[in-house]
């Protein structure tokens, strides 16, 4: 009888793997075969292999940490500016990065300005993300009526898993649901039928499913206040702007569909990476 398969979405925010499968127990490892037909031979065989292992010399076991794994990883770790002069500064240098064939004059139409940064921000804290958001959802009515697909707040990370953990933190911030917007098992159908049918306040996903829900008019912009980008680092060191999976479709979302909905008088949404 063929397994039951478990997706992604299925699993619980609070889904963790078991300790020993990532220690990789082998308790229930194969056992050692003893030679019962010539045991002197064995022994004989035993003493040569011991010996040619003692000539060879000790192969180096290379660290972890030497060199992350993986494309578009950032060597160090990722410091996140505070000035919004800075962090314009960073989101260019990055998205210049992205597009190693774009000209000065090219990426001169497409910058983010230091205008184009939220400033009012709560004092940097474990809870930094949630208090952020609390700043940018307003309870009031909206000057557009149009709710459904509408986040006032949209986070913008690398992973299917770090929006779970991302959409866990924000709950509280909201009454209504918090989106989750990634690829991993969810049809995007699925998604669109939800955002034409739910008010929502804040949205959560990663870089490829939002730019294709924005795109597709389904993911809206006509009560956006804040756009979070999620500048963690996982343990191959890799962030959200820096990562070849990610990056391009990152900036499309600024270049393509944000920074032109943003020369509308009737839109006042901010940046803020974090």
């Amino acid at each position: 009888m063929a397994r039951k398969r478990t997706l992604a979405d299925d699993l619980e925010d609070d889904f963790a793997l078991d300790n020993d499968y990532l220690s990789g127990n082998d308790s229930d490892g194969d056992k050692a075969v003893v030679n019962t037909l010539d045991p002197t031979k064995d022994s004989k065989k035993r003493s040569a292999s011991t010996s040619a292992k003692t000539d060879k010399p000790a192969k180096r076991t290379k660290a972890v940490s030497d060199k992350p794994s993986g494309k578009g990883t950032t060597s160090s770790k990722f410091s996140v500016p505070s000035e919004a002069s800075d962090q314009a500064d960073t989101w260019n240098k990055y998205m210049k990065k992205a597009h190693p064939g774009i000209t000065d004059l090219e990426l001169a139409d497409h910058l983010m300005l230091p205008q184009h940064i939220y400033t009012t921000t709560p004092a940097p804290s474990d809870t930094y993300l949630e208090d952020l958001a609390k700043t940018a959802v307003s309870t009031g009515k909206s000057k557009n009526k149009v709710m459904h697909g509408a986040p006032q707040v949209l986070v913008i990370c690398s992973s299917a898993l770090r929006v779970i953990d991302l959409v866990k933190k924000l709950r509280p911030v909201s009454k209504r649901g918090v989106l989750k917007l990634f690829s991993r098992h969810i049809k995007i159908s699925a998604q669109q039928k939800t955002l034409k049918t739910t008010a929502v306040d804040i949205a959560v996903g990663t870089p490829n499913r939002i730019l294709k829900l924005l795109t597709e008019g389904a993911l809206k912009v006509n009560r956006l206040r804040l756009v979070v980008i999620d500048c963690w680092q996982d343990d191959k060191m890799r962030v959200v702007i820096d990562m070849d999976d990610t990056r391009k479709d990152l900036f499309a979302i600024w270049q393509d569909v944000l920074l032109p909905a943003s020369a509308n008088p009737d839109y006042g949404f901010k940046f803020r990476l974090v």
